[in-house]
């Protein structure tokens, strides 16, 4: 449960490379989005922007944990 005030991310945004023979790719985390409160929308806050321009949304499974451990702000929606 999250503490009060605090709304986690329904999905995390990645930056998504192939590697080698195209076989295997390198999924890095460069942002997050909430959300609306209507339900009509999303915010995305990202920390980055892929070169190519392409970027993959996941929605979180489970309990919310993106487990990477880290601590999600308040959003401001």
């Amino acid at each position: 449960m999250d503490a009060p005030g605090l709304k986690r991310p329904l999905m995390l945004a990645y930056t998504v490379k192939a590697v080698g023979d195209g076989k295997k790719s390198i999924w890095s985390k460069i942002g997050a989005a909430w959300t609306h409160n209507d339900g009509q929308g999303y915010e995305i806050r990202m920390d980055a922007h892929p070169v190519d321009g392409r970027i993959v949304l996941r929605t979180i499974r489970g309990n919310g944990d993106d487990q990477t451990g880290e601590l999600f702000e308040q959003s401001p929606a």
